[in-house]
């Protein structure tokens, strides 16, 4: 079902809805078994963004990369068997995910104190918008308000222009799921080691806020901050911008140049034959930044971008592409080093997605494809629980153990 092998044997209980689903991805990415338990709503995230991926009314992007490698069960938390069948599933799992509002299941009877007096050794993370505590923790949140609260943005990318919604993607609501799986992993070695479990929390907004190494801090030390020596050039930018920038290349591409350093700024001058330019890069001032730029941007766009590329293999000069998400799609060092593969969604046929950043030699990524919703009820109660389907169906006609909506190709 999920992606590599690393956390074969770890079950994972999940109750989320978007953004917060991205906990359980990672996990079931390295190998967990995750089970995503579902009422009749289901995750919105399914049908979540644009563009839809097979049809106007396909999935999204976001539920075929969070939810994938999943198993969907469908039970009503709001009835006493439905919660009573939770505690039971919670009591053989590693983990317990609450991915809605802090508190949700709290207030449902199946908090973290009451599912670990039952299973000492759980791992319960609630991951939301705002946390569990503090003035604003009973406001409704989305994804983009994460980055407002964190000081990274204010503006809702969402509602930019097509155009101008390049690099605006939101920081926080990617990164919380990161974040928890960090905690959580993290709580799952200390509770095999001593059998003690743990409540982790992480918040989308939080989240946001510590992602820059700067960040707050700033403004938490202002009286012991100095101006670094050297750091800037006269006209208040980073001095040698110019050695750290992008051109562009004879073919309407672009290449990110890093000769920031004396010796590759060297090498790169001697390999294209300048060595007049050392001089010229003699001094940090404004103005030779600004002359530098002038010479490079004429330089590069002499050659097609591949010769560049050629050229920083060959003389060992730091330098990429400034990619388009276009050109990601067809750069040569993504594609060779297994970002991508395939698999097989019902209705709407092979779908070629983005994996994972994290490699492994012996392994190709290559997890299910996100459920359908209640799509594994009857697998999951068989194999955690040992019941089988006529065991459940008295659950069925009181409405509190829901199956497939309608029926499922991959069954």
């Amino acid at each position: 079902m999920a992606g590599y092998d690393f956390l074969a044997g770890i079950r994972v209980l999940e109750v989320a809805q978007l953004g917060p689903s991205s906990l359980g991805g990672y996990l079931a990415d390295m190998g967990a078994e995750v089970v995503k338990v579902e009422g009749l709503d289901g995750d919105p995230l399914r049908h979540s963004s644009s563009p839809a991926v097979g049809s106007p009314d396909g999935p999204s992007f976001l539920h075929l990369r969070w939810n994938r490698g999943k198993k969907s069960l469908g039970l009503d938390l709001k009835t006493d068997d439905g919660r009573a069948l939770f505690r039971r599933l919670a009591a053989r799992a590693d983990v317990v995910i609450e991915g809605m509002r802090a508190g949700v299941l709290e207030r449902l009877g199946l908090g973290d104190e009451r599912l670990r007096a039952d299973h000492p050794r759980l791992v319960f993370c609630s991951l939301s918008g705002l946390g569990g505590d503090g003035p604003y923790h009973t406001l409704g949140s989305h994804g983009p308000s994460f980055d407002a609260f964190g000081a990274l943005s204010s503006l809702n990318p969402y509602a930019l222009e097509p155009h101008e919604r390049e690099g605006r993607h939101p920081v926080g609501m990617h990164a919380m799921g990161l974040y928890a799986a960090l905690g959580v992993l993290s709580a799952v070695v200390r509770a095999q080691r001593s059998g003690r479990g743990a409540r982790i929390e992480v918040s989308g907004a939080e989240s946001a806020a510590h992602w820059l190494p700067e960040g707050v801090n700033v403004e938490l030390n202002a009286g012991l901050l100095h101006e670094r020596p050297g750091f800037a050039n006269g006209a208040g930018k980073m001095a040698g911008w110019s050695r750290l920038c992008a051109y562009a290349t004879q073919d309407g591409g672009k290449v990110f140049f890093q000769g920031l350093s004396a010796k590759f700024w060297k090498r790169f001058c001697t390999a294209i034959g300048r060595d007049d330019l050392l001089d010229l890069g003699a001094g940090d001032t404004a103005a030779t930044d600004d002359a530098i730029h002038r010479e490079l941007s004429a330089i590069f766009a002499t050659r097609p971008r591949a010769a560049w590329m050629q050229l920083f293999i060959e003389h060992d000069v730091p330098g990429g592409p400034a990619n388009t998400r276009a050109e990601l799609a067809r750069d040569p060092h993504f594609l060779a080093r297994g970002n991508l593969y395939e698999t097989e969604h019902p209705g709407i046929g092979v779908v070629r997605l983005t994996g994972t950043p994290v490699k492994t030699p012996g392994q190709a990524f290559a997890p299910t494809a996100a459920p359908a919703q209640f799509q594994h009820s009857d697998d999951v109660l068989r194999d955690w629980l040992g019941l089988d389907a006529r065991a459940t169906q008295p659950l069925r006609d009181g409405g509190t153990l829901l199956g497939p909506r309608e029926p499922d190709p991959r069954r």
